[in-house]
């Protein structure tokens, strides 16, 4: 691939799987094969807390690890064998007596290169915000493929977060999730309106099964949908364009004129 800024398109892949009742070994085993069904992409993401499920409250505290636990040694290992940017959803991350809900991105030598600890934590129906510490802040990663935001799921109705993004550089909105199906039209509003605002590429990854809504998506900073998925399990491929972005932001400087 052509170095950060020279106008290659950058292939991405969103993996969408079904969370339904099995075993680690088995999700685990899901989720790689979904991974290596992306091969060729140079960006891949995976939704929110894809191994705990986010519903299982219950198990949070048990299955919580820290950056250099299981599942991002999981994820290393996948992304030296693809060769890939992955965005790896999230964990319930532990530190000292603490629980986060923490998005990690890894690149293509599988060297952890950012992490996000969401900063809004759910209470409606939810105890995430009972049982874990919100982040103190917004992470935008400089990667030869582009300067990435990263936001997780119920951090969508906060625009605040996603402004603050686009100071800092970022151009592609990573946005792991684990959105329920009663809220469908919420999640097409709103990853468009991220879109819009800050005139940004939005790739939002979710999962299907137990009550979860899927249709994941690829938003172009016009607020199109370039591609989707619907409500089953599946990998979701797109091309985005860096180039084309910043020649827009240059003619159309909404983002600018506040």
């Amino acid at each position: 691939m052509k170095e950060y800024g020279q106008g290659e398109k950058i292939g991405v892949a969103v993996i969408q799987p079904a969370l339904v009742e099995e075993g680690d070994a088995r999700r685990l085993a899901r989720v790689e094969r979904l991974l290596y069904g992306a091969r060729g992409a140079d960006l891949v993401l995976l939704p929110e807390l894809w191994r705990v499920g986010y519903s299982d409250f219950s198990s949070y505290s048990r299955k919580a690890e820290t950056l250099e636990g299981e599942t991002v040694s999981f994820l290393r290992k996948v992304t030296r064998g693809l060769g890939i940017y992955l965005l790896g959803g999230s964990i319930v991350e532990r530190q000292g007596e603490r629980l986060y809900n923490t998005a990690v991105l890894l690149d293509r030598e599988g060297k952890l290169i950012g992490s996000y600890r969401k900063a809004h934590l759910l209470s409606y129906r939810s105890q995430e915000r009972d049982l874990l510490t919100p982040g103190g802040g917004s992470e935008v990663v400089k990667t030869k493929i582009g300067r990435l935001g990263i936001a997780i799921c119920y951090d969508l109705r906060f625009p605040e977060l996603f402004r603050g993004m686009s100071e800092q550089g970022a151009e592609v909105f990573l946005i792991p999730a684990a959105w329920p199906s009663a809220r469908m039209e919420a999640w097409e509003s709103l990853c468009q309106a991220r879109a819009v605002e800050n005139q940004g590429y939005i790739i939002a990854c979710n999962a299907v099964g137990r009550g979860l809504l899927g249709r994941s998506m690829v938003v172009d900073p016009w607020g199109v949908k370039v591609a989707a998925l619907g409500v089953r399990e599946g990998v979701l491929r797109a091309e985005i364009n860096l180039e084309t972005l910043r020649d827009f932001r240059d003619e159309f400087s909404a983002w600018r004129e506040r």
